[in-house]
């Protein structure tokens, strides 16, 4: 750590992902509650969480062809100042105290804008940090990049619970744009050449529009030759699916059946962060001591497993446990697949293949919160966490089969 500490580019960028996921997660705890409290409607989290994933399946693959040819730091000052400009428009927006029915289309209108941009963004996060370090410092610098958001995703919470029953939904906005203001500020002063061809920007990206879908292609050509790159989506996917609701019905369970208060939201959603955080201490050595092959396949039954016991209990305290090992598992799957990608493919193809693996990721989770939104609507929360877990349990049984034959390829 003090070695990758070393360098003033590093510094700077951890420093931006570190203000950058302050607005993140304080974002993430407080529209969810501010939705639910403002519309009684716990659907509309299913709705916001779709528009959120949507433009990810539809821009994806354009988007990773894109930025192989891009400054992938321009992108990142660019999304930074988009989420900024957005986040200040609901803030004047829940200033001005409009009704319900114009307040939540403006928080759809807001959400897909963000969510947009986070497309692109994403993107370039991960092909960044290709430019900042050597391949064999990947997993290093993953897990610092998650440890800082598994940390922030815990100081926020417990912040975001005390300020949300004292100040103002608009204030709670604004500081959230702050904290993008100055991760766009940070990134301005890396100094790092992130573009391999053309001087020119303009020119780049019309160089860039016109050999996209060949660059798709080949980007979706290079991820089905690698069943080593490929299986892992495969199996990705279908867990994202089966489980992309969780938070929403989780929310909805604490929130409107138990009737906790959101600081005592904001501390559970502090436990899962402290959990997760210790999924990315702990990852490196269980992929080096058990294997990612066999790792994941382990990971989604224990995922199932804790599901079960949430949705079977009403005891405060073992749900709180069964969200932290959720947390926990969570996380390890999401540095594993990343660290798995990035040792697997050349740099060259990484901006797509990774375009690939959000566009699927990211994209099918429009599905999960579809489903597990119309099945918490028929049969309930808890009974929507139920049939996550038996869709993780079957899914567990296939990982098997397709991780064993990903050693033999």
């Amino acid at each position: 750590m003090k070695t990758m500490l070393r360098s003033r580019n590093n510094r700077l960028y951890l420093l931006s992902v570190i203000t950058d996921n302050l607005g993140s997660a304080l974002m993430a705890f407080v529209l969810p509650l501010m939705v639910l409290d403002i519309t009684k409607n716990g659907l509309h989290l299913s709705i916001i969480s779709v528009i959120q994933t949507l433009p990810v399946l539809v821009l994806g693959l354009p988007v990773g062809a894109v930025i192989d040819k891009l400054d992938v730091k321009r992108v990142l000052i660019v999304s930074d100042l988009v989420r900024l400009i957005s986040y200040l428009v609901l803030t004047s927006a829940l200033a001005m105290n409009l009704p319900v029915k114009f307040m939540i289309l403006i928080i759809y209108i807001v959400s897909l804008v963000v969510s947009i941009t986070n497309a692109f963004n994403t993107v370039s996060e991960v092909t960044f940090v290709s430019f900042l370090v050597e391949k064999k410092d990947f997993a290093e610098l993953n897990s610092l990049i998650y440890g800082i958001q598994y940390a922030t995703n815990f100081i926020l919470p417990i912040v975001g619970g005390v300020l949300y029953k004292f100040v103002s939904h608009s204030l709670l906005i604004a500081i959230c744009s702050f904290f993008y203001l100055t991760s766009l500020l940070l990134e301005k002063e890396i100094q790092v050449k992130t573009v391999s061809n053309a001087s020119n920007e303009f020119s780049t990206l019309k160089s860039a529009g016109k050999t996209v879908t060949a660059d798709i292609k080949e980007g979706l050509s290079y991820t089905i030759k690698l069943p080593s790159v490929l299986y892992p989506l495969i199996l990705t996917a279908l867990v994202n699916i089966a489980s992309a609701n969780f938070d929403n019905d989780s929310l909805i369970v604490l929130r409107a059946q138990i009737g906790l208060s959101s600081e005592s939201i904001g501390t559970i959603s502090a436990i899962a962060a402290v959990s997760a955080l210790i999924g990315t201490l702990i990852v490196n050595r269980l992929n080096e001591r058990v294997g990612f092959n066999l790792l994941l396949p382990m990971l989604v039954f224990m995922a199932a497993l804790f599901r079960v016991i949430f949705a079977l209990n009403k005891n405060l305290l073992i749900l709180t446990v069964a969200i932290a090992f959720i947390s926990i598992i969570k996380s390890i799957i999401n540095i594993s697949i990343i660290t798995n990608r990035q040792e697997h493919v050349e740099q060259k193809y990484l901006g797509r293949v990774t375009s690939i693996y959000k566009t699927v990721l990211i994209g099918v989770n429009s599905l999960g919160y579809l489903f597990g939104g119309l099945v918490a609507k028929k049969l309930g929360s808890r009974s929507g966490i139920g049939v996550s877990a038996f869709e993780l349990l079957i899914i567990a049984v296939i990982s098997v089969s397709l991780m064993i034959k990903t050693k033999q390829d």
